[in-house]
């Protein structure tokens, strides 16, 4: 049921308990909006717990709250507990997670692709990044917008859209980042912690370039993360595929990425193409022009599912 954010307001102050959890493969939007509404829920008195069933960058280590966020095994919760899900289009994408919804769902999200599961929802496709949603509601509220939680929304916000690069950045999206830099944000710390690159990535980096292929006549660049690659770049290889985007000619990027022997994270990028039609074929979704999916077969049988779809669009 979407709701309004008086409404949401609302509930927060009726549930003295929450979970809050985004999608697995957490990227800087999930992180970054998952912090600052568990430091504002924290500073209104409540009970909160960040839980994600993956991995977390050390890119992100500099969030206030990033050393609290637990792994679903950590986690005791019952049905008194709201569950906040943010940045996530389905249940199913917060993983193990999932099992720990035993109360009422609120989502919160941006994304088009929204398969409408929880309770009470907030979904802003006009918006950019979840970072953005949020902070529109907090803004909407009139509630303080601390230093740390303006770092973390407009990191939030920043990495959704290609740090305002993106066709989804709007006159919005801009103005809400200004008001995050004037609630203290800073816009070069933040920049210096996301850039900065440990010798590792670098000797990484030049092993992905090497493994680039370009496909349908030049116009779709593929990186296949296999065990080996995945040897150098560590599980988390999100930034990757904008090396291939950005390759002169080619309209759709794709990674395709190993899990298991019949599990393949697939994530795609485009200048044109609706690719969240294509994710969607295959259970995913997203945006129009960033979608990511999970495909039940090995990484080469992926990669040729996913590369058939692409040219069916260019």
């Amino acid at each position: 049921m979407n709701t309004t954010p008086q409404e949401i307001r609302r509930i927060f102050d009726e549930y003295d308990k929450i979970l809050l959890t985004v999608h697995v493969s957490p990227d800087g939007d999930a992180i970054g909006t998952l912090l600052a509404l568990y430091e504002w829920l924290q500073r209104q008195g409540k009970t909160v717990v960040a839980v994600i069933d993956d991995t977390i960058d050390d890119t992100f280590s500099f969030l206030q709250g990033a050393a609290e966020i637990k792994k679903p095994d950590a986690v005791t919760v019952d049905a008194s507990w709201l569950t906040v899900v943010l940045d996530a289009t389905a249940k199913s994408r917060t993983g193990a997670v999932e099992t720990l919804m035993q109360g009422k769902v609120l989502n919160l999200d941006h994304h088009i692709s929204n398969e409408h599961f929880a309770d009470w929802e907030y979904i802003r496709t006009d918006h950019a990044a979840a970072g953005e949603v949020l902070t529109s509601l907090f803004q909407s509220w009139r509630t303080e917008i601390t230093p740390t939680m303006a770092t973390a929304l407009y990191l939030a916000i920043a990495t959704d859209c290609g740090f305002f690069k993106f066709g989804n950045t709007t006159g919005h999206t801009l103005r809400t980042a200004a008001a995050l830099v004037d609630a203290g944000a800073l816009p070069n710390v933040i920049s210096e912690h996301l850039d900065a690159c440990p010798w590792q990535k670098i000797r990484a980096l030049s092993e992905v370039l090497n493994k680039v292929e370009l496909l349908g006549g030049k116009r779709i660049a593929c990186i296949a993360f296999t065990p080996e690659l995945l040897q150098y770049t560590g599980e988390h290889t999100g930034g990757y595929i904008d090396y291939a985007r950005n390759i002169s000619g080619v309209d759709v990027a794709f990674t395709v990425k190993y899990e298991r022997p019949e599990e393949t994270r697939v994530s795609l990028r485009s200048k044109t193409v609706d690719v969240n039609a294509i994710a969607a074929v295959f259970g995913g979704g997203g945006h129009v022009r960033a979608a990511g999916c999970t495909i039940f077969a090995s990484l080469a049988a992926a990669k040729k599912m996913i590369a058939a779809e692409i040219m069916k669009a260019l």
